[in-house]
């Protein structure tokens, strides 16, 4: 699964949310983190931000007409400022050896080395990608998407597959799951990733079952671990103490609320057991909201 971060200036929001949302449908909502709002609020932004870069595979720079943030009284720019959000996440991008794909949009130009504080200075000499709002903006996206394709190894979305079943218990149920998204790569990270190797059977196999602690605690909460998780924004307060997997248990719940079907079997057995799932597509809509605490768990995952 390719890991994308869209870098922006706020008031260059609308190019950048639309070049934001063609990456969502090409890779998967999960796969792109954009805005600092998927930042919970107390965190430490430097932090959060690093994090999520760490977690990217590339990361995409969107420069509009406000991307350096110059003032109208003639003051410093935005960019000059070493606390400034934008420059962070390129130094920060740049420090990890993360790939950087500068995209121009609004008529703009790659900034010039004098424009540019001198730990940025590198980024003057970066070939950018310009992205028209226009007709071509497909095609010019299309053409992004292959260059990240070609630098992440991936293969994309190409066209979010959307199958429907119809719910049952055992092996058809599980067999038809793995039959429908082996077409497809998967949003979810298997979970037998993420069990040690103490969890095994006699026969030494990887077990198709969560701790029973995890079961027991979402059973309590009506089959949840977070049953507000699609109306309230989760915090670190939230996530303290649990575990890699029950972060990936409370990220993936987020989609099983609405249907989701699960490759990985752990995680179809784990659900399956809950009166509230109702399996039915491939990939399934979320909300902004959601999405946001989908960003907040999968940052949380990667510590």
């Amino acid at each position: 699964m390719t890991m994308i971060m869209v870098s922006y200036r706020r008031a260059d929001q609308d190019p950048s949310g639309r070049v934001a949302d063609f990456l969502r449908r090409e890779y998967g909502a999960a796969s792109v983190f954009f805005d600092v709002t998927s930042i919970p609020t107390g965190a430490n932004y430097h932090d959060k931000i690093a994090q999520a870069i760490r977690a990217s595979d590339v990361v995409v720079a969107v420069i509009g007409p406000n991307w350096l943030g110059k003032s109208q009284d003639g003051t410093s720019a935005r960019i000059s400022n070493p606390a400034d959000s934008v420059r962070i996440e390129i130094e920060t991008a740049q420090k990890l050896g993360k790939p950087i794909f500068p995209v121009l949009v609004k008529d703009m130009t790659m900034p010039l080395e004098s424009d540019l504080p001198e730990t940025l200075h590198f980024l003057a000499a970066y070939s950018a990608a310009r992205v028209d709002s226009g007709a071509d903006f497909y095609t010019h996206m299309d053409k992004l998407k292959a260059t990240i394709d070609e630098v992440s190894g991936s293969v994309g979305l190409v066209a979010p597959l959307k199958r429907f079943w119809m719910y049952g218990a055992g092996a058809m149920a599980a067999g038809l799951a793995i039959l429908i998204w082996s077409a497809v790569p998967s949003f979810e990270r298997p979970l037998s990733n993420t069990i040690t190797a103490n969890a095994t059977t006699p026969n030494g196999t990887v077990p198709q079952s969560l701790p029973a602690a995890i079961t027991a605690r979402a059973k309590a909460q009506g089959g949840f671990l977070f049953p507000d998780s699609n109306h309230r924004y989760l915090g670190d307060a939230d996530l303290a103490g649990l575990s890699k997997v029950e972060l990936r248990v409370a990220r993936n719940e987020i989609y099983a609320r609405h249907g989701r079907f699960f490759k990985d079997q752990t995680l179809a057995n784990y659900f399956s057991q809950f009166s509230w799932y109702q399996p039915n597509a491939v990939e399934v809509p979320i909300s902004d909201l959601e999405q946001t605490n989908v960003n907040t768990l999968l940052l949380a995952e990667g510590k």
